[in-house]
């Protein structure tokens, strides 16, 4: 079982976006994937899916619920040969305000109850788990960062992203010795039109990083315009420019 941590330095950069298609490609491929809400500051998920949830992530990791009730499984809902099971966050703002204030101690038998609930699901022959972290240094970031065999940090080309995301990878990937791919997301597309465009923009983010660059996606307004709340973006127009880089990239992270 592969672990994929999705992380940024702020909200903005399309994250949770790319970490729904992601694990959508996956199981549209005939894999076992589980896509696990680890944004517990702004979580999003639930509102992608629309699923009723009877126990959420929060209850596990405070250990009120078992791995069985919080994973939900919507193969059926999105059509997909394989298998998605999400696992979500609470969106209440009482439950967003109760977990900013947990301290350190639950923090570690959070990060013992996450490693849990990575063996259950290698038990339930899940394929690969996509942690959506929260941005910045978070705790519950840090502990899927931990948890995961390959992190992707998502920066946009805007400098505070950038020296954001460079800010990350020194308190956190270097610290923790992690494996981390960057994506650029939402390039203007006018820069990658030509081959000296599009070096001169990997010169740009190789200054800002010593790790390697896995992908550039340009910006596409219609991921919003003409995307389905009842299918992933990458199912519902899988000739689109962005659907191709994201099976590129989801073909490139089976080799690693």
């Amino acid at each position: 079982m592969k672990a994929i941590s999705v992380h940024s330095s702020r909200g903005g950069t399309g994250k949770t976006l790319l970490s729904y298609n992601l694990a959508a490609i996956y199981a549209s491929e005939g894999k076992a994937v589980s896509l696990l809400d680890f944004d517990f500051r702004a979580p999003s998920l639930s509102t992608l899916f629309r699923v009723e949830v009877k126990r959420w992530l929060n209850d596990y990791l405070d250990g009120d619920a078992g791995a069985e009730e919080v994973i939900v499984d919507i193969s059926n809902r999105i059509d997909v040969e394989g298998r998605l099971l999400v696992g979500l966050a609470n969106p209440e703002m009482e439950a967003m305000r109760e977990m900013a204030r947990k301290d350190r101690r639950w923090q570690v038998r959070a990060l013992r109850r996450m490693m849990e609930l990575k063996r259950r699901l290698e038990e339930m022959d899940v394929d690969v788990v996509v942690f959506d972290t929260s941005p910045g240094i978070h705790y519950s970031s840090v502990n899927a960062v931990v948890s995961s065999d390959i992190s992707l940090l998502i920066s946009t080309m805007d400098v505070v992203d950038l020296e954001g995301a460079r800010r990350l990878i020194r308190d956190i990937y270097d610290a923790f010795e992690r494996r981390v791919y960057i994506i650029v997301n939402k390039a203007i597309p006018y820069q990658l039109a030509t081959r000296e465009g599009r070096e001169e923009l990997v010169r740009r983010i190789s200054r800002y990083f010593k790790y390697p660059l896995l992908a550039i996606i340009p910006c596409y307004c219609d991921l919003l315009l003409k995307g389905s709340r009842r299918r992933p973006f990458v199912l519902e127009r899988r000739d689109h420019p962005f659907s191709k880089v994201m099976r590129e990239i989801a073909r490139r992270l089976e080799g690693l």
